[in-house]
């Protein structure tokens, strides 16, 4: 096939499933791409002076399309003066090989990527720390043109034995990565130094994993029921157990006749009046009455709530706007307890850890203990 290379066109060529494939340029006659199964390669591909010759220019992604349109014409030069078909090239062409120096190794892209990207959240760097230095970590000191479609669909393979989900994640950051880095890394003459992401061989060959979305929600026949156990008109079944033991009796004049009823689950700090007593319960309301995302309630600070206008001030959401919510009865409720306990502490939620000044990190434990109680995991 006879086509005008471009940079464009070459990148845009899928490897072949077997064999191999010849486009021949349509501006420099004699000058070839070579496209197999692994590789692509600029070629010498001509008759000269009766003889058929096919000699190996470079692979693409070591040198520009106009160096090697450049060094195949000295290589045509050489066979026509009947000198050895690489003679002097050295001398006149920068050795494309010393190009492979400035290609980044898995990490230094990564730490690149992280440089530049000031704008990332910190939980979306966790994320990616956790799937490229962990899932990735026998890949970080090789070169990105060195890592294959092969090497792709086997890690992808191997990773899908145990999390199906993690494998998706672990290769959707790699991509990310790689086209971030690779409009990144360029030459002298703006042509890319890292050649194609090889993540396209999943999309290829449909090896993405089907993941099925998490389940462990309430189910909507179930939210009534739910809400009016919440708000003590009805004795529940299912959730209404679920949402008893969520609850916790207070002795406390803000927050209502309703949530002095004795309930099943209480808390270890509960009996202090401490500013982190019944962080787990409370928590779980918020998710119930605001629909909001766990960092968003866990890092909430004083400084965000107006209790007297009863609004909450939801800031930098992942939108990367400020959200102002009013506060129900219940809500508000909850915050006036709260701020009577809160001590002077700056988080509406605060750790439960006498030497830090933080905000609270993890629940798991009362989740566990309360859904253990219920008979019935809900997560956040």
């Amino acid at each position: 096939m006879k086509v005008k290379l471009t940079k464009k066109f070459i990148d845009s060529i899928d490897y072949t499933a077997k064999g191999t494939d010849i486009y021949m340029d349509d501006v420099l006659t004699g000058f070839a791409l070579r496209v197999g199964k692994q590789s692509k390669r600029y070629t010498l591909h001509k008759r000269i002076n009766g003889k058929l010759y096919r000699d190996e220019v470079e692979e693409t992604h070591l040198i520009t399309l106009t160096e090697a349109r450049e060094k195949a014409s000295i290589m045509m030069a050489n066979i026509k003066k009947g000198m050895h078909v690489y003679d002097g090239l050295h001398e006149n062409l920068e050795d494309p090989k010393d190009k492979t120096n400035n290609v980044p190794t898995l990490q230094e892209a990564y730490d690149y990527f992280k440089s530049t990207k000031t704008g990332l959240a910190k939980g979306t760097i966790t994320t990616y720390d956790r799937q490229i230095l962990n899932k990735l970590k026998d890949w970080l000191n090789i070169s990105l043109n060195d890592i294959t479609k092969s090497m792709i669909s086997d890690k992808h393979k191997e990773i899908s034995k145990h999390s199906e989900a993690q494998a998706n994640a672990t290769m959707r950051a790699l991509r990310s990565i790689w086209n971030y880095c690779r409009d990144s890394f360029l030459d002298d003459d703006e042509d890319f130094l890292i050649k194609e992401q090889p993540i396209r061989i999943l999309n290829a060959k449909k090896d993405w994993n089907r993941v099925k979305p998490r389940t462990k929600h309430i189910e909507e026949e179930y939210l009534g029921t739910y809400l009016k156990t919440l708000l003590n008109y009805i004795e529940g079944e299912y959730l209404g157990t679920y949402l008893k033991t969520l609850l916790n009796y207070i002795e406390g004049e803000y927050l209502g006749t309703y949530l002095k009823t004795l309930l099943n689950y209480v808390d270890r700090s509960s009996h202090m009046q401490a500013p982190h007593s019944n962080n787990a319960r409370d928590i779980m309301l918020f998710f119930m009455f605001t629909g909001v995302r766990l960092n968003e309630v866990q890092s909430l600070k004083w400084s965000d709530i107006d209790l007297k206008a009863g609004r909450i001030i939801f800031k930098d959401t992942k939108n990367g706007s400020d959200y102002h919510m009013p506060t129900s009865d219940v809500l508000q409720a909850l915050l006036e307890e709260r701020w009577r306990m809160s001590s002077g502490k700056q988080w509406v939620l605060p750790s439960d850890l006498q030497a830090s000044d933080d905000h609270i990190k993890d629940l798991s434990g009362s989740y566990k203990s309360i859904g253990k109680q219920a008979n019935l995991y809900i997560t956040p």
